[in-house]
């Protein structure tokens, strides 16, 4: 299985960086886009044995599977320089574009031979870099056998969903959107955490392993959050003192809207 990322930066830097970590393929059968030569220098330097180009015409010929991870004001552009030379009887394309649904993408990809292409869309989170993303997949038009690879590649870079197209939007809001929105949540702890006498330095500690002891419980108990909370508070408590003032503030209500907003 040869494999082309188009487009080196930050997400496509990742998933490259995953994909050659991992076991599936080989770092030498990964080649690696983009504009410019300090960024295929950074690809370098995750993996010796990586490809890299400036040309995402030679990219693509001999790769099995494509994958397309650039901004979305640029994808149809990319698309239209290199799709005369696939042949879609034999290779696959992967979508890491944010918001571009499986009609348009093929449109994007029609290169006049009366194939239409086996194609995915893929949305990660920004912890793939770290082998931590969430990342939904959809496919149009492929095998199981072809489905299950993909999901094992990706699989390598943390935890896989398998989802219908129309559930991709959801997934962007909860979990591309929602790591930011787990964050600010610790920012706002931290910032808390200052007021109540900590230094920064502390009170970053203390809300990470807080939130490490939280995910670790819920983890090993196999419980909802809420399961848990009901341990920690008791009647007149001052945790439940505490749930009770976050609520009153618009703590749920907020949290909901910036995911609703997000899709």
């Amino acid at each position: 299985m040869k494999i082309a990322i188009i487009g080196g930066g930050n997400m496509g830097g990742a998933i490259a960086k995953g994909i050659a970590a991992g076991s599936l393929v080989p770092a030498s059968n990964l080649t690696v886009t983009a504009h410019t030569q300090k960024t295929l220098d950074k690809i370098k330097s995750f993996h010796a044995e990586i490809n890299t180009t400036l040309d995402n015409r030679m990219a693509v010929q001999g790769a099995d599977l494509i994958i397309i991870a650039v901004k979305p004001w640029l994808l149809e552009d990319v698309v239209a320089g290199f799709r005369d030379l696939l042949d879609y009887s034999c290779q696959s394309v992967a979508s890491v574009v944010a918001g571009v649904s499986f009609d348009r993408l093929q449109t994007m990809l029609d290169n006049g031979s009366g194939i239409s292409p086996v194609m995915y869309r893929i949305i990660p989170n920004t912890a793939i870099s770290l082998g931590e993303s969430v990342t939904f997949i959809a496919a149009c038009g492929a095998s199981d056998e072809q489905l299950k690879f993909v999901v094992s590649l990706f699989d390598e870079l943390g935890q896989t969903i398998v989802v219908e197209e129309s559930m991709m939007v959801a997934g962007t809001s909860l979990a591309s959107c929602g790591i930011a929105f787990a964050l600010k949540y610790l920012d706002v702890s931290i910032q808390g955490g200052v007021e109540l006498g900590f230094t920064p330095e502390e009170s970053r500690a203390i809300v990470m392993q807080t939130m490490r002891g939280a995910l670790e419980m819920m983890q090993h108990n196999q419980t909802m959050p809420q399961t848990e909370i009901d341990k920690v508070t008791t009647p007149g408590g001052i945790t439940l003192k505490g749930l009770a003032a976050m609520e009153e503030a618009g703590f749920v209500p907020a949290v909901k809207e910036g995911l609703f907003k997000s899709r």
